[in-house]
C-alpha cells in the first residue's frame, strides 16, 4: 500500500463529532472531488475514489448531513489488472437538492445537467478550514512515497478553487505553489517540512510521524555519504600527494644523488620511499626525534622543489 493510500486511510477513520466540522470536511470533499461522467448514456455527477474507506466515509457523511443516501454505482477499471473504483452518484441528489445542502456549499449544475460551476467560499474558524482542506485533500490529493522525493499535490477543476485552497494554506503558513496540467489546476507542496505541517493541520498524526522518521533517517543517510565523500577525496588527494613525493624523490636520487641532501631532507626523504602509504602524522612519527605533520609536509615541500630545479635545469 502506498504511503499516499495510508494517509487516506487515516484521514478516513478520523473520529469527529463536532457536525459543523464534517460539514466542511462533505464541502471540500464535494467542491474538489465533483465529476460528470458518462454512465448508461446519461451524464452523471458523481465522486470517484479507489479507496474503500473513503467511499464509506463520503457516504455516510451525506446520509448524516443531507437526510439522504446517494445511489453508489460500482465501476470497473483495466489499469494494469481489474480493481474496483468507488463512484458515489450525486446527480439525484443535487437536482433534489431541497435542503440546499449543495447551494450552501457553493456548488450548482446547469439546468442542462452538462456544466458544474462554485462559487467563492468564506470560512472563519480555523477548525472548519482545517475539515475543507481535509476534505480536498482526500477527494484528489496525493503524497509521493517519502523514501523518493518529496511532493504533495492536490487537483482542481479551476483556478478559483485553487487560489482559495491555497489562501486557506496560508491561515496556518504553509505557502503552496500552484500549476496547471493537462487543463487541471494543482497546489502542490515540494519541501518535507511543508509537508510535514500539512499532515497535522489535516490530522494525520501517524503519518506525520511516519514521514518524521522517514527523513531522520534520509538526512543520517546523506550526512554519513557527506562524511565518506569528504574522506575518500581526502584520501584520493592524500595519494596523489604521496604519489608526487616518491616520484619527486626517486628523480632526485637519479639525477642528484639522495646523499647530496642535507641530513634532515635525506632521512624524511629514505622514510618516504619505504613508507609510500603513510601519512604525514605517522611519517613524522618514524623521525628521531619525532616531527610534526607541519614539519614533515614543510620537508617534503623542500624536495619537491629540488626536484622542480633538477628538472628545469636538464631542459
Amino acid at each position: 500500500m502506498s504511503f499516499s493510500m495510508d494517509v487516506k486511510n487515516e484521514l478516513s477513520r478520523l473520529e469527529d463529532n463536532n457536525l459543523e466540522s464534517k460539514k466542511f470536511l462533505l464541502m471540500g470533499l464535494l467542491r474538489t472531488g465533483l465529476v460528470l461522467r458518462s454512465y448508461k448514456k446519461e451524464k452523471r455527477l458523481v465522486f470517484i475514489t479507489e479507496n474503500a474507506a473513503l467511499s464509506r466515509h463520503l457516504f455516510s457523511l451525506v446520509k448524516e448531513i443531507s437526510q439522504n443516501s446517494p445511489g453508489v454505482v460500482m465501476l470497473k477499471t483495466r489499469r494494469f489488472r481489474t480493481h474496483t473504483i468507488y463512484g458515489i452518484d450525486f446527480t439525484k441528489l443535487i437536482r433534489n437538492d431541497t435542503h440546499g445542502m449543495l447551494k450552501s456549499m457553493g456548488i450548482s449544475l446547469s439546468p442542462e445537467g452538462d456544466a458544474l460551476s462554485y462559487e467563492p467560499i468564506f470560512i472563519k474558524s480555523r477548525t472548519h478550514k482545517r475539515a475543507y482542506i481535509r476534505g480536498c485533500f482526500l477527494a484528489t490529493g496525493s503524497i509521493s512515497d517519502p523514501d523518493k522525493s518529496y511532493h504533495l499535490e492536490i487537483t482542481f477543476a479551476n483556478h478559483m478553487l485553487t487560489e482559495e485552497f491555497i489562501d486557506f494554506l496560508k491561515d496556518f503558513d504553509i505557502q503552496a505553489r500552484q500549476i496547471m496540467r493537462k487543463g487541471y489546476y494543482l497546489a502542490y507542496l515540494k519541501e518535507g517540512q511543508e509537508i510535514v505541517d500539512f499532515l497535522n493541520v489535516v490530522g494525520a498524526h501517524s503519518s506525520l510521524m511516519d514521514l518524521e522518521n522517514i527523513r531522520i533517517l534520509k538526512d543520517m543517510r546523506n550526512q554519513v555519504n557527506r562524511i565518506v565523500n569528504c574522506e575518500t577525496a581526502n584520501l584520493e588527494k592524500t595519494v596523489k600527494a604521496a604519489y608526487r613525493q616518491v616520484e619527486n624523490i626517486k628523480y632526485i636520487n637519479d639525477h642528484l644523488g639522495l646523499d647530496k641532501l642535507p641530513k634532515s631532507l635525506h632521512d624524511i626523504a629514505f622514510l618516504r620511499l619505504e613508507n609510500p602509504d603513510i601519512s604525514l602524522t605517522e611519517l613524522g612519527r618514524l623521525l628521531t626525534p619525532p616531527l610534526s605533520k607541519s614539519g614533515v609536509n614543510h620537508r617534503l615541500r623542500k624536495l619537491d622543489k629540488i626536484a622542480e630545479d633538477l628538472m628545469k635545469k636538464q631542459n
